[in-house]
């Protein structure tokens, strides 16, 4: 199954008006369900929002910008995809004077919850940087807080009491407008989730009153981190061979960009550094990283598993904790980043394996495509087949795959021969 780059930037949309404005196909969903809670005693606490998206997908759109005076405003975000992975949304709150009523100045609040579902690897994927902005250009005035989707949303939980004049020293009320700039990115995502994140906003009015947090004594538990490699399945496959591209042949490999030979030949490696086996033309060990090939801006997932074919048998590298788009983030290369096919054999081909969000039903699992059943075994271990990474496999098991995730025991290895 070829892993195309829709796949590599998958779609993020928010709720609007009735439901996601996410057009066709699969896409994963930002959305806010703000709240506007007003405690009303003399005059009035009368906050009406305004949203502009600046930037980013919908921006052209009949959602792009709207007011919403009452308890409930929903920010609508057009699909992220290949066209447009970023975005940024400028929200804008008054205290508009209502005929003779007297608008009361306003103690602000905005809180989050944890994204649902939780633990989903969009929540991390999707960078997210809240500041105060000015209202007249949407410029950017200083940061309240960025990080991954999930670490804000943490960050905000028990509530964050917004300046109604960042431009001036301590905490005002709010008595005519403040902006807040939502900037947004996904970055290095694989996979076809969804993810809501609950936001809501209070308005207290701050006269004859001293203002109090509204969210205070909310559970605020810690949102729980998503698993950043649920699914591990194979990318593509280098071959070592005369002929196929500039700069390899039989068993070497000059330093250089290659696509790959077999699989996804949108992507490719990066060989930066490599190993020869003493007076001999042939390469015993490589160290590269992950490119993309059809767009060299965009990010690449990272490596869960390398398995490096040499002789009969291969080595097999495997993520521990996190991921990284390049052989020196493997545990067992070496201090160079290289990894070395088996008992200083000369490699004959590299096969990548690298981590998405796939269900568990959906994930084909760790295995060299260019296999099929009854080749031989190789000297792998079968990778992290248990905790759902899969591997490569010994002699065709692929591992364990006991928790869906991981090899598939019915295919071989790429320790097999052809």
């Amino acid at each position: 199954m070829i892993l195309s780059r829709r796949r590599v930037l998958a779609a993020l949309a928010a709720a609007g008006g009735a439901g996601a404005l996410t057009g066709t196909g699969t896409a994963a969903v930002f959305r806010d369900a703000e709240r506007l809670d007003a405690s009303v005693t003399a005059g009035t606490v009368d906050l009406v929002v305004e949203y502009e998206l600046l930037s980013g997908p919908g921006t052209d759109g009949p959602a792009g910008s709207g007011t919403v005076d009452g308890p409930r405003v929903r920010l609508p975000v057009d699909s992220l995809g290949a066209d447009g992975d970023a975005g940024s949304m400028l929200l804008t709150f008054s205290l508009p004077q209502r005929g003779d009523a007297v608008n009361n100045p306003a103690a602000l609040w905005l809180a989050t919850d944890c994204p649902v579902p939780a633990s989903t690897a969009l929540a991390e994927a999707v960078r997210l940087t809240l500041s105060y902005a000015d209202c007249d250009s949407g410029a950017p005035v200083e940061e309240i807080l960025s990080g991954s989707l999930r670490a804000v949303a943490d960050g905000l939980r028990d509530g964050y009491r917004v300046d109604g004049d960042p431009t001036t020293p301590g905490i005002d009320c709010l008595t005519d407008e403040v902006c807040l700039l939502v900037e947004y990115e996904l970055a290095g995502y694989v996979g076809s989730e969804t993810v809501d994140v609950p936001l809501w906003f209070s308005a207290v009015q701050c006269r004859h009153t001293t203002p109090e947090n509204p969210f205070a004594g909310r559970n605020t538990a810690p949102c729980p981190p998503a698993d950043p490699c649920p699914c591990c399945r194979t990318l593509g496959k280098l071959e070592f061979e005369d002929g196929t591209q500039a700069g390899l042949d039989d068993s070497h490999a000059e330093p250089g960009t290659y696509a790959f030979t077999e699989g996804d030949t949108d992507y490719g490696l990066e060989i930066y550094d490599t190993a020869e086996k003493d007076g001999e033309r042939e390469t015993v060990g490589v160290a590269f990283r992950l490119v993309n090939l059809a767009d060299g801006d965009a990010a690449v997932p990272g490596l869960c598993t390398v398995a490096v074919k040499g002789g009969p048998g291969f080595e097999q590298y495997d993520r521990d904790d996190g991921t990284a788009a390049d052989t020196a983030g493997l545990p067992g290369s070496d201090a160079d980043g290289l990894v070395y096919a088996p008992e200083g054999k000369g490699i004959s081909h590299v096969t990548v394996c690298i981590c998405t969000t796939e269900s568990e039903s959906d994930c084909p699992g760790c295995t060299d495509p260019s296999l099929t059943n009854g080749g031989g075994g190789g000297t792998g271990d079968g990778g992290n087949g248990n905790d759902g990474n899969g591997g490569a496999g010994n002699g065709g098991s692929g591992g364990t795959g006991n928790e869906g995730r991981g090899g598939k025991p019915e295919t071989d290895p790429a320790g097999g021969d052809r």
